[in-house]
């Protein structure tokens, strides 16, 4: 059944995973987000490939919209905020940024350090907070991980070889695992976390568990 949140409970705190690709974590009431690769857009189109910035304008958007529907007083970036090296995209994302009225943070992610020298939005290394360790990469540690990275996706196979392929969460035991948030990015299933994993696919039409 699709639903537009699903709710789950890590270390005693409360998380909704969120249609918007996002989480939501009520103790702390801060919005957390994934792979948002700003600046993606340009690169294609400095190598040649087509493609529009109003990608970027739609998460702009798909981000306020949840900020202000949860009245989170806070966003997380768990990495790869940008993309590749300063470029028209960044300044746009770094601007929207600073105008938001509440904290927003980035934890570094492998992308990032090609912009973060040029950008003044506040940013860190992965942390623990309350017992869950927030990061961009998946990390060795006692602690529950929650991170981005990997794109995570999951595919529906019917009649005549037909699948269609959705991002996803995936939470384990010691882990969940974030969907890419920006829209022109790609992603992959990775069978391994899948079997240790509830998957909580991700479309248009709302959240759906596996």
């Amino acid at each position: 059944m699709l639903k537009k949140e699903i709710h789950i409970q890590v270390e005693g705190q409360n998380l909704i995973l969120l249609q918007e690709r996002a989480v939501y974590w009520q103790e702390q009431n801060t919005l957390l987000i994934a792979d948002l690769h700003a600046g993606k857009a340009t690169h294609f189109r400095n190598n040649g490939i087509p493609l529009s910035s109003d990608h970027l304008l739609k998460d702009f958007n798909a981000i306020l919209s949840a900020i202000k529907r949860l009245s989170a007083s806070k966003l997380i970036f768990l990495g790869d905020l940008y993309h590749t090296t300063s470029n028209i995209e960044n300044e746009l994302i770094d601007s929207w940024l600073g105008e938001l009225t509440i904290d927003v943070e980035l934890i570094i992610g492998n992308h990032d350090i090609h912009s973060i020298h040029t950008s003044k939005l506040a940013h860190r290394m992965p942390y623990v907070l309350d017992n869950i360790l927030l990061s961009h990469e998946p990390q060795e540690s006692k602690y529950f991980n929650i991170y981005g990275h990997l794109h995570p996706t999951f595919s529906l196979t019917g009649k005549g070889r037909q699948h269609l392929k959705f991002p996803c969460f995936y939470h384990g035991k010691k882990h969940l695992v974030l969907p890419a948030f920006g829209s022109v990015n790609g992603g992959k299933t990775y069978k391994k976390l899948v079997s240790k994993s509830d998957v909580y696919l991700v479309s248009s039409e709302g959240i759906i568990a596996i």
